[in-house]
């Protein structure tokens, strides 16, 4: 439990909770849609059912910024973190956040 307490206090930005889907590329020609469920200007944490693994790097489209390449650092029961490859700008990460759609997923998807 330490290791994820000390984690979570050297993230570079806090997360902001959302709910909202996002197509996803990955790697051999993985396509699907993801619920994003926090982001933050340097990455996501999204419920996923395609088998990513850490290494991996995936393109996600986000309201406002369009598509986005991310490494998948960490997957597990079927959510996945990523660490975006180029931070988002502050201005453009704002506007994301007020755009973004607020998707409630069904009991059992994802």
């Amino acid at each position: 439990m330490a290791t994820a307490i000390s984690t979570i206090e050297s993230r570079r930005a806090p997360r902001d909770v959302v709910s909202f889907r996002a197509p996803i590329d990955g790697p051999a020609g993985i396509r699907t849609t993801v619920l994003i469920v926090d982001v933050s200007p340097f990455g996501f944490m999204s419920r996923c059912q395609a088998p990513l693994a850490p290494g991996d790097v995936v393109a996600v489209k986000l309201p406002v910024v369009g598509n986005r390449a991310a490494k998948i650092v960490w997957s597990l029961g079927g959510r996945v973190g990523g660490e975006f490859l180029e931070p988002i700008a502050s201005d453009i990460y704002g506007m994301m956040l007020k755009r973004a759609p607020n998707d409630k997923p069904a009991w059992n998807e994802f």
